[in-house]
């Protein structure tokens, strides 16, 4: 065995100079392997605009709304354009 000089707390709160035993192990250590965790899948639902008052919406909130209903509106056009095909398009024929 091989001994080293250490630091050795004495019980009165002091640190004396002392030499001591090297232990080695030859013990073999096995991995502590944890379980993955669950994936957690999360669903978030579309926004949806509930309000169908298109004069207070913007004409981006008026081309999303189109898309959650399945209609393509060009933001390029004016709003009354814009409402106009919405509310062609939501109105029953």
């Amino acid at each position: 065995m091989s001994k080293s000089l250490d630091r050795v707390l004495q019980p009165d709160g002091s640190y004396k100079w002392q030499e001591t035993e090297l232990i080695h192990s030859t013990k073999t250590v096995k991995p502590v392997v944890e379980p993955e965790p669950e994936k957690v899948v999360v669903i978030e639902e579309p926004v949806v605009e509930k309000t169908t008052d298109f004069e207070s919406m913007t004409k981006a909130q008026l081309e999303t709304y189109g898309r959650t209903i399945g209609l393509e509106l060009d933001k390029r056009h004016n709003k009354a354009d814009l409402i106009a095909e919405l509310k062609n398009f939501t109105s029953p024929e």
